[in-house]
């Protein structure tokens, strides 16, 4: 069936790794997108934590899809540039360790005035990135969050017409760019959908985030138009139903199942004769 591969951030659903599992098998959802586990971050974790995260995920008949990186969200320096380019060592080490070949990831945040000016240098930036990845067997997944460089449509097709291949694709979010001002049907697709990867759920309106169908994110309309066009890859809840700040957000179990719930009635919506 279409959109069966479900993935989550299941850090929102509590801090505890093995409660996070005991949700995500209750809901029937298998792949996990890493950010947070056991209290620390994904890059605060030892190989050994790591290695007996990926243990418990598998006994627990999960697996990783991703790891939720914070590499970019930063503003765009020279030093942080340098910085950035060392975290995204350690989530490569990361990857590794749990079984993905995956890592989420930004672009840096440029102040509007100098979108243009400063394009070759987030390209020169990003690049550099790439083929760090590339060398190690690892894609990028560009998330269009809602303050940084990459976000603005017109930035990010630029961005993926210059440097989108095999090695860095799109983590698409629907609630990010309405946070913005813009509707995802209409400002990002179909140009996108050559690079997309997985999809981020997560619906906004009103300067709020919803669960899926119910904002302003023409999720369903999305999902029937990339079903008819063949695409069928991971979507990934991510849901921010109680929280949301710069580094992540949370739900708890019981507003993770209500997004949970939601996603799957957009799709039986979408994939409706």
């Amino acid at each position: 069936m279409p959109f069966d591969r479900l993935t989550g951030f299941a850090d929102e659903i509590e801090a505890d790794f093995d409660a996070q599992l005991r949700t995500l098998n209750a809901l029937g959802v298998a792949g996990i997108d890493l950010r947070n586990a056991d209290g620390k971050h994904v890059l605060a974790l030892s190989a050994d934590e790591l290695r007996g995260l990926r243990k418990r995920a598998e006994a627990a008949g999960c697996y990783f899809s991703t790891i939720g990186s914070p590499v970019n969200k930063v503003d765009f320096t020279p030093d942080n540039e340098s910085a950035e380019f060392e975290k995204l060592k350690l989530s490569i080490e990361a990857a590794h360790h749990v079984g993905t070949d995956r890592i989420r990831l930004f672009t840096p945040e440029v102040p509007e005035h100098r979108w243009h000016e400063e394009t070759e240098g987030v390209m020169q930036w990003m690049e550099r990135q790439i083929e760090l990845a590339q060398s190690a067997g690892i894609v990028l997944l560009h998330e269009n969050d809602a303050r940084f460089w990459g976000a603005i449509p017109q930035n990010s097709e630029v961005l993926f017409d210059r440097l989108g291949g095999p090695y860095f694709r799109a983590a698409f979010d629907f609630a990010n760019t309405v946070l913005i001002g813009f509707r995802p049907f209409h400002d990002w697709f179909p140009w996108i959908l050559p690079y997309v990867d997985t999809l981020h759920i997560k619906d906004a309106i009103d300067g709020r985030v919803v669960a899926a169908g119910q904002g302003n994110g023409q999720i369903v309309a999305t999902l029937r138009y990339l079903n008819e066009a063949g695409w069928d890859g991971p979507l990934t809840l991510e849901p921010h139903l109680s929280a949301a700040g710069a580094y992540g957000g949370f739900s708890g179990p019981d507003l993770f199942r209500v997004a949970t719930e939601a996603l799957r009635e957009c799709i039986a919506e979408a994939l409706r004769d």
